[in-house]
Parts: C-alpha cells; structure tokens; sequence
C-alpha cells in the first residue's frame, strides 16, 4: 500500500508539472508541434490520413508520414472544437533560431499574443487539449515504468519508484509530454510492451500471451517508426521463454499469432506506405522534405552530436534552442559517469550469479541499444540527434539509472539513496519553466518616456517617421574580439507601422570592416512592430558577438537601422528636427585580450604635453631620392588620458625652413583609433607614408611629428625629448639626405 502510495503522489507530481509546462511553453514551441498538431487536424477535419507530396507542402510538413496512432486519438479529443482564423496563430518569426542552443535571442518560431492566453478557446484550446493528451500519455508512460521494473528486480520495488520517478521528473520527458508530439506515445506503448515481454519471459504463458505481446508491438509500429525494432526483439523473448522452457504452448504457434497480432494491428498502415510512396516506411517522403545530411560524418561532427543528444535528452527546450545552464549539463555528465560506473560494479558483483533479474537487465539493455542503433542510422541519414529520439527506450534507460546509482552504497541505505536522484530532477524540472523557458518568450519591459534611466545617451533618431530611438545604453567601454557587446535601444512607435520592420545592429571595427551584427524583430524576435502600443518605450535589450578574428585595436562603431525584411527596404534615418543622419550609436575600444610586446627598431623618448610619448621609431631608410616614398612606423605611448582626439603631423622640411616639403596627417590608424580612446600605459603603433616631391632639391632634410587638434589646429607642445630647432612643438624624427634625381 505505502508503494502505491508513493506511485499516485510521483504521478501527481508529475501532472502538476506538465500542466506548468504547457500553460508556460507558448504554442507550437515544442520541437515539430506545430506540425503533429495539424496532423490531427487534417484527420479531425477530414476523416482522412494525409497524403504527402514533397512538391505541395501542407502545414503538417513531414509529420503527414509518422505512423498514426496519435494522431487519430488526438483528432478525437480536437475535434469538438471549433477553430478559426488559423492565420492568427501562424505568425512567422523570419528571424527564429532554430537548433542553436547557446546563440542568444530569437527562440520563438512564431510570435504569440494575447489570444493564446487563458481562457482557451479556439486553436489555443484544441492545442491544449492535444497536449493534455499527451500529459494523460505521458502518465501511463510513469505508470508503466514502475510496473516494468518491477517485474526486473520483483524483491526491490525501491527501484520501480525510483525509475518512475526518474521518467516522471526528466525535465525534456515533462516538457515533451506536455507538447503535441507523437514522442510519448511511443514512449507509452514501447514501455508497456516492452513490460509484458519482460513478464512473459519471467512468468512463461501461451497463446494468449503472444497475441497480447503481438497486440503491443503493433500498437508501438502504429505509433512510431522507432517501434518496429520491437518486432525482432518481442520475436526474440518468445524463443528465449521456449528455449528456457517457461512456454507452455508450442513456440511456433505462438510466434505465428504474435506476427498476426501484429500485422492485424499495424500492417495495414505499411501497406498504404507502399502503396503510395513506394516504401514501406514512408520514410522517403519524410527526407524529401526535411533533407538528407549534406555532409560526412567526422569524428567532430559525432563528438558535437552526442553532445547534443545527452543535452536534449535531459532538457534542451523550444526548438533545441532554449538551453538550461552548461554547469547543468555538466553535472548531469558526471552524474552520468557515476552511474556508468556503478553498471561496472553491479557486473562484476553479478558475473557468477544469473538471475530473472540478470535476464530482464538483459532485455533492457538490448532494447536501449536497438533505441541507439535506429537513432544512429536516422543521423546518418540526416541531421536529427535529439534526444527526445531515445524516449522509446526511456523506462529502460530510466530503469539503467537508478540501478547503476543505487550500485555505490550498501543494500540497507539503497531505499533512500535510490530517491536522491529523481528528487534533484525534480527540482530541476520544477525551475526550468521559470528560469529558462518563459524568459525566452517574454516581452520586453515598457515603459514612459519619463522612465528613460539618466545613464541612457540620448540619441533621438527617427527611422522613417515609423520609430523612434530615444536613447542607447552601453555599459561597456573596453572589450575583446570573441566578447559580447551589452547594448539596450530605448524604442517607441513614431508612425504608423503597416508591416513588421526588422532591427538590426551592426558592429564596424578598423577599415570599417563589419565584425558583428545581428538582424532581429525587436524584443529579440518577440515583439514585432505591429504589435506596439503608442505611449510606450520599449527597453530592448541585446548582445551583439564580436568576430574572434577582429583586428585590435581600434575603435568598435556601433550603427542601428531598421528595414523590411521582405523587401529588403531601409527605414531613412534623421534628427527629429528632420536632418539625415547615420545612425551612429556609440563606439568602444576593441583591443587585443593580452597584447602583442611592441619592441620599436629605434628608441625614441618625446613627451607631449605630459599626455602622449613618442617611444619609437621604425625608421625609413636614411638616404632617399625624389618621387621615393618614405615609410615608418612611429610608437605612441600614453601617459594619461588624452584631453582631445589629436590628429598626428609628420612633416619632411629642408634643414632650416619650416615650411613641409612633403607630409602626412592624420588621425592614427587612419581614423580608426583616435587618441580619446587610448588608455594610460597602452603603446599603439602606427605607420606613415610620405612620398618624396619629384622637385625636391639635394640636401639635407628633417623628419619631424607631433600633434594638433581639429579645426583648430593648435599644437600639442613638446615637452621633453629631441625637438626641432624650426619647428618648436615637433619632435625630430630622423635627419637623412635627399640624393639628386639619376
């Protein structure tokens, strides 16, 4: 009794979470369940399967070829619904992140409203009733787990809780069995099959029982491609019980009313596949649409894989984009191990000691790895290792668990240890909605435009007379190639917005070279212009990457615009008082994380106004003739922050005149990091050209530098080092001989 007990409070807490889940995951978030769900409206609407043709995609894409048993059930339970204006609901984000887990922002495939909210009615209500299917799926998948194990390990029913709870509280078996999705039914029917295959081999039986196991492979082939591997493997348990003697009827009979069962169940829906595609499976039909792996699997290709599978296996949420933390998916790694390890030890404790339990561990594992196999060939043949792949196998992985855990401590602390690992997914389950899942569909905050913080620059840029940028928040002032750059746009509705224009943000670093940007409906991908509201000012926040191979240092500019993204139009941007302008919003210093040792060929030590140095020289050569060019390279160090951006002057004057025979001035790195920028202690190296006049007499000649600023061109004094004796405020550089011309 106490046991039951346990299992109703395990499978309430499970139905609590999966009614968390699916009031939180907006619709169609779930991975393809825009696609199962139309899938069972077709049938609903219809009283038709659908019939897939690559060239005429439909809107349960190519979901129209999985085995149908869910979908029958949830037309079923949709159909009393009436539903209209679907085109509301299907409100595309053309800028959606799909199956990029850690790449921020866009995590909605569509934008949703507040049509989806409670009280349901409509599409959102025929879609939660669809998932509460699922739920109802997902209970007898918990229920069925226990049942499972214990017919495995008959004098430790510990581990039957155990592993329903597992399966009960797996943060991505919740969120899957509270989506639209044909995952839990195979889940459902696997588990209990594979239940009554384990009890036939453990308890014998006869006919009966083999048209009963026969009945529950078709069902799992009905629900899914991956439960054809149920067929071998329930063929199998009837010849092992035979070869054991537990069968009591004769096991040719009996596997030949188990393939009945199976083809009376489920051969028809095969048939039809043939009959129309030409395959059995339908599974061409289903790789015309999603696509055959373009590439060679490589070691790093399966390394990456795996890695992703192990993930979303536990809990990787929306489209395979909504991560929990990586310190999560590490320590699941190693919890992983540990229980990987105590197999180990349960193997070596049990080499000389088979058992029914022995023989069911047998029938499990066998069963994980026919999961594996079909889950290696389906990569093989296109990109999809998710690990909600593996949930067909998910009561004997569960199962594998927790006998693994309970492996590493004596058998009387067994009971409370096998509890310590379902209680801390539990509690993973129970913060992933709230700490993951609906941040990464919320709106951004509005706000009035008094509530514009202080520490906002203000920009006022208008964009078409549609939008307004009140004002941009950059915190930082320095960052590093391969960093992220924090930036919040203070946004308001300015005009009339007839379409949903796209933001985007574009990164400049030196030679105006575009080292990061991202393209996005504002809100990141949440809330698109058609959506807001007069009065309000969204604080639309964003981390834009800076490219790992961006050349430092200089200065990073940061430029905002918007456009149409059907059209490819840009929104024209202007002051509000009307005059064009580039939307330029701010800029930083970009510099290397630790910096190249500059070592100049020639010292040089030449202070300007105790703000710049001049420590070295790079020199060109020293003898020269007209229409040569001179090149060097000049090392400035500073000393304290610059007061102005200076500009840099390097003169060529004939010994005693002042007057520049040939120069060049700029701002160093020609424009790209002016001195505002430079910190204390930083050296930055810049190079020069100045070509010798064709008409330049024989002599001898003074290269000279120093700096000045715009427009006034006042001069940086020199106050200590190699002046020029006609040029005050200069350093001299370099005295060399102009040849004459040959």
């Amino acid at each position: 009794m106490r046991h039951r007990v346990i299992l109703a409070l395990i499978l309430l807490l499970y139905l609590g979470l999966g009614v968390y889940y699916s009031v939180t995951v907006p619709l169609f978030e779930a991975p393809d369940e825009l696609y199962h769900f139309f899938f069972a409206y077709h049938v609903a609407t219809t009283g038709q399967l659908p019939v897939q043709n690559p060239d005429a995609p439909a809107l349960w894409a190519q979901e129209g070829s999985q085995p149908p048993l869910y979908y029958l059930l949830a037309a079923v339970v949709i159909a009393p619904v009436p539903v209209e204006r679907i085109a509301d609901y299907l409100w595309e984000n053309p800028h959606r992140n799909v199956g990029v887990p850690f790449e921020p922002g866009n995590k909605n495939y569509l934008v949703h409203t507040e049509k989806e909210r409670w009280p349901y009615r409509g599409l959102p209500l025929a879609v939660h009733l669809a998932r509460w299917l699922s739920l109802l799926l997902g209970t007898l998948t918990v229920a069925g787990t226990y049942l499972l194990v214990r017919e495995v390990w008959p004098h430790m029913p510990y581990l039957g809780l155990a592993a329903a709870a597992v399966v009960a509280f797996i943060p991505q078996f919740v969120f899957i069995s509270s989506a639209v999705s044909n995952d839990v039914m195979i889940a459902t029917t696997a588990t209990w099959t594979l239940w009554w295959g384990i009890r036939c081999l453990r308890r014998g039986g006869g006919y009966g029982h083999a048209l009963l196991l026969g009945l529950g492979v078709g069902l799992a082939m009905l629900s899914k491609l991956s439960g054809l591997a149920l067929f071998p493997l329930g063929g199998a348990i009837l010849l092992w019980a035979s070869y054991r003697g537990q069968w009591r009827r004769p096991v040719g009979r009996s596997l030949v009313l188990f393939v009945l069962a199976v083809v009376g169940v489920a051969g028809w829906w095969y048939v039809r596949n043939w009959r129309l595609y030409g395959d059995p499976t339908g599974l061409n039909q289903m790789l015309a649409y999603v696509g055959y792996r373009s590439f060679s699997l490589t070691w790093d290709n399966v390394l990456g894989e795996w890695r992703g599978m192990r993930w979303s296996f536990w809990g990787l949420f929306g489209w395979f984009n909504v991560p929990m933390g990586l310190r999560t998916y590490r320590l699941l790694d190693a919890i992983t191990l540990f229980i990987a390890l105590g197999w180990g030890v349960a193997l070596w404790r049990r080499r000389r000691e088979p058992s029914v339990a022995g023989r069911g561990v047998m029938v499990l594992g066998v069963w994980v790895g026919l999961i594996f196999a079909s889950l290696w060939r389906w990569v093989t043949l296109t990109l999809g290792a998710q690990g909600r792949l593996l949930f067909p196998a998910i009561a004997a992985i569960a199962a594998l668990l927790v006998w693994g855990w309970v492996q590493w401590v004596p058998s009387r602390w067994r009971a409370l240890w096998a509890a310590v690992l379902p209680t801390g997914l539990l509690l993973l389950a129970a913060i992933a909605p709230g700490r993951w899942i609906a941040p990464a569909y919320a709106y951004p905050p509005r706000i009035t435009p008094a509530e514009i913080p202080d520490t906002a620059r203000e920009v006022n840029i208008l964009f078409g007379d549609r939008i307004r940028l009140w004002a941009v928040d950059i915190q930082q002032i320095t960052v590093y190639p391969g960093d992220t750059v924090d930036i919040t746009l203070y946004l308001s509705k300015a005009g009339p917005l007839p379409v949903d224009y796209s933001l985007s943000i574009h990164l400049f670093g030196r030679e105006m070279e575009k080292v990061g940007q991202i393209n996005t409906f504002p809100g990141w991908g949440t809330y698109p212009t058609r959506l807001w509201q007069d009065g309000e000012v969204i604080v639309d926040r964003y981390q834009v990457s800076i490219a790992p191979t961006a050349r430092t240092p200089t200065l990073l500019r940061v430029s905002v615009g918007f456009f149409n993204y059907w059209t490819g139009t840009q929104l024209p941007a202007r002051t509000v008082t009307g005059q064009p302008v580039t939307p330029w919003v701010g800029s930083l210093r970009l510099v290397a994380r630790e910096p190249q040792k500059l070592v100049p060929q020639v010292p040089l030590r030449a202070v300007f106004g105790d703000e710049l140095a001049l420590v070295g020289i790079d020199p060109p050569p020293k003898r020269v003739r007209p229409g040569e060019e001179l090149t060097f390279r000049l090392y400035w160090k500073t000393l304290r922050p610059a007061r102005a951006s200076y500009t840099v002057f390097t003169h060529l004057i004939r010994t005693g005149d002042p007057t520049p025979v040939a120069q060049q001035d700029k701002v160093p790195l020609d424009g790209d990091y002016p001195t505002l920028a430079w910190a204390p202690g930083e050296v930055v190296v810049d190079t020069y050209r100045i070509v010798v006049p064709q008409d330049a007499l024989p002599g001898e000649y003074n290269l000279i530098a120093g700096l000045y600023q715009w427009p006034t061109l006042q001069r940086l004094p020199l106050t200590d080092g190699p002046g020029n004796a006609w040029v005050p405020e200069a350093a001299t550089l370099l005295v060399l001989t102009v040849e004459p011309a040959p």
